[in-house]
């Protein structure tokens, strides 16, 4: 049954809101410092009574056996002249007796149930107790006293705490009453608080519910202090801003592929219908369009191919498989293959420092490959492709450069967008998508390189890939 309730209470609390659990959070913390602290002070004024009433004890005491040994023990115990000294109005009262409990003298009002003294110990004074009799507070002490005409007596100086309990207690209540006023505008000012701290996340939370795909312009306005909710703010428009850019580049990604497959599209079904009608009877016609629609379909292949590597990369999905591998004779194998593809350029490889890298084979070799393919596209027949590699620090650079005839210079920040092409025209030509270099710079990314581009045109280009051997 208890653990049900405790269960059940559990579950209230996890489902209300931030600002009431906040709220319960002060006023327990408050009250709990508040009854810390309440009862330090109790503590502390009840060990300062009691410790000025051993004090008065210990004065009495002085009192007494001064004015007993100043009168050479001649002054009469029973006498009640020797209480004369004694403050009145102290709450102390004083009672002489013998060893054996004969009482010799006592103050008026002596009504207390004290315990004799132990006659067998031998200190001459015990210490102050404190004892509860008929519902009071007693401090008390048994002084031993040696006298010529009574022997061993002692002297039992007793102080009643019933004023300092009295105190006490209305300090008690006023302290109560200030700890339930306390708590209570805990809860008041604890929940105004919390409410004005939390007003942020209840306007991002509003702000959050109007975003949608149709809607990512809103953004939450940043106010205030520099604390955790601003850069909460700050963070939460940030991402915007992100989702935002991915949209954006999704939907321009989207456009530029279906106009990139429109043409091949409408190519093949322009040759088609020519085969429809003509081809039949015009051989010519036939072999023109069966050459065509082979052509346009194997670029329309190639390009699905990049647009499936990029859509894999920008989904995360695209698996890299890093091994150590000697990077100089990869690049001896690329400059071999492309000889043999290649042969109306001069392909070479003038400086190749042998190093292993940690890599994917698979992906650097496909980089080479697309940095090749575009020398090759734009260089004219008999120029020169170089293909290297240059330890430096803790870097490699694979450089390839060519004496093709180079690229603006106000386009070069442009080469590696997605489908984005210097020389459209000549770029179909060559059966260019625009892709490739988008790929070859996820690739150094992916390996967290970067790309270095260098330009003129007339005078060819080179491209630097740079990467850690860490």
């Amino acid at each position: 049954m208890l653990s049900k309730t405790i269960n059940h209470v559990l579950k209230v609390i996890k489902s209300t809101k931030i600002s009431i659990k906040l709220t319960i959070v002060y006023a327990f913390m408050f009250s709990l410092v508040l009854l810390l602290s309440n009862v330090s002070i109790l503590y502390g004024v009840k060990y300062y009574l009691y410790n000025q009433a051993n004090k008065q004890i210990e004065d009495i005491q002085t009192i007494l056996l001064n004015k007993i040994t100043s009168q050479n023990q001649q002054l009469e115990l029973s006498d009640k002249e020797i209480f004369s000294d004694v403050p009145s109005k102290q709450n102390v009262a004083i009672r002489i007796i013998q060893e054996h409990g004969k009482i010799i003298n006592s103050t008026e009002k002596f009504d207390y149930n004290i315990k004799e003294p132990s006659y067998n110990t031998k200190k001459s004074a015990d210490k102050e107790k404190h004892l509860e009799d008929k519902e009071r507070h007693l401090v008390y002490k048994n002084v031993k006293f040696e006298g010529k005409k009574y022997g061993t007596v002692y002297i039992q100086i007793v102080k009643d705490m019933h004023n300092e309990y009295e105190f006490m207690k209305i300090l008690f209540w006023v302290m109560a009453v200030a700890d339930f006023i306390g708590i209570i505008a805990s809860i008041i000012l604890g929940y105004m608080v919390s409410k004005r701290m939390l007003k942020p996340i209840d306007y991002i939370t509003r702000t959050a519910e109007n975003i949608s795909i149709k809607n990512l312009k809103e953004r939450i306005e940043v106010k205030g202090s520099d604390d955790e909710l601003k850069r909460l703010a700050s963070t939460f428009n940030k991402m915007i801003d992100r989702l935002q850019g991915a949209f954006n580049r999704q939907a321009q990604f989207v456009s530029d592929a279906s106009h990139e497959l429109r043409t091949p599209i409408a190519v093949i079904q322009g040759y088609a219908n020519l085969l429809d009608r003509w081809g039949k009877d015009d051989k010519d016609a036939l072999e023109k369009s069966i050459y065509a629609i082979k052509l346009e379909a194997a670029n329309m292949a190639n390009l699905i191919e990049k647009l499936l590597f990029l859509a894999k990369g920008d989904s995360g999905t695209q698996s890299i498989e890093k091994k150590e591998f000697w990077l100089n004779e990869l690049i001896d194998e690329v400059v071999k293959e492309s000889r043999i593809i290649e042969q109306n350029h001069i392909i070479s490889s003038n400086k190749n420092d042998t190093v292993k890298v940690f890599a994917d084979y698979r992906m650097i070799k496909q980089m080479l490959r697309i940095f090749i393919h575009n020398s090759m596209k734009f260089t004219p027949h008999g120029g020169n492709i170089d293909i290297s590699s240059e330890i430096r620090d803790k870097v490699v650079k694979i450089t390839v450069s060519d004496t093709g005839i180079g690229i603006p210079k106000d386009e070069i920040e442009n080469i590696f967008n997605r489908f984005y092409m210097v020389d459209k025209s000549r770029s179909k030509e060559k059966g260019g998508t625009g892709l490739g270099l988008s790929i070859a710079k996820w690739i150094v990314d992916m390996h967290h390189g970067t790309i270095d581009v260098e330009s003129e045109e007339g005078n060819g280009t080179k491209v630097t890939a740079t990467l850690n051997l860490d």
